[in-house]
């Protein structure tokens, strides 16, 4: 996988992601599918970063709301910075809406108290208006922490009768043909000095249909329109 990335002249930075940091991380929606994508252990998890040369790993909550405290958490995510440190290797902490580990403010909490110099925090516009929008957060979270930024488009409301793991994994939209306000996020965002990298993460089952190049010239075009990067 190293040579064929070199070979397109891509390195590798990220393994994402990491969900058994914390004892009972299954949720309770989980099907299969998912089952099988997610379930590693954090020693497996490390040997594929490692052996991939990546430079950051990247963690996720998905045990089910309230079954750990802020603190237990914070404390678990700290020794996994720690043993990531071990190995070279950064860590970072996404909010997800559909599972345990929903809101930025969490996410900030833990990583501002966890305080290791290897964290940070993977910012998805998805993920975040779909949950909680807290602008006056974000401008609060010091330069450097947000090392990622996700984006993707979609309906500016949940739709009705559409589950929000659905609307996540089958629905997202390339940037520019749904409603969220993305260029008023991606224009905080730079003013916060939050925009150190910045990519597209769209799942969507209609976009799974098309192949790599039809699926660059539906997503370039809402990208460039961004000016991410002036």
């Amino acid at each position: 996988m190293r040579v064929m990335a070199a070979d397109k002249g891509v390195k590798l930075d990220y393994l994402d992601p990491l969900a058994s940091w914390v004892p009972e991380w299954q949720p309770d929606d989980m099907d299969d599918a998912m089952r099988t994508y997610l379930e590693r252990s954090p020693n497996e998890f490390f040997q594929i970063a490692e052996a991939l040369g990546v430079e950051t790993i990247h963690a996720i909550g998905t045990f089910p709301e309230e079954r750990y405290t802020v603190d237990f958490l914070t404390e678990r995510y700290a020794a996994l910075c720690d043993r990531a440190a071990e190995s070279g290797l950064r860590c970072t902490l996404e909010a997800i809406p559909h599972w345990g580990l929903r809101s930025l403010e969490t996410v900030w909490q833990i990583v501002k108290d966890a305080n290791r110099p290897n964290s940070g925090i993977v910012f998805d516009n998805w993920h975040y208006l779909r949950h909680s929008r807290n602008d006056a957060l974000l401008r609060q979270i010091p330069p450097g922490v947000i090392t990622t930024v996700q984006l993707a488009d979609g309906p500016a409301e949940l739709p009705p009768g559409r589950s929000l793991i659905d609307d996540c994994v089958y629905h997202r939209q390339p940037i520019g043909e749904g409603e969220m306000p993305i260029e008023e996020i991606v224009t905080l965002l730079r003013e916060a000095g939050h925009l150190a990298s910045v990519g597209p993460e769209i799942f969507s089952s209609e976009l799974d249909t098309l192949s790599s190049n039809a699926i660059l010239n539906r997503i370039l075009p809402g990208l460039e329109a961004l000016n991410l990067f002036p």
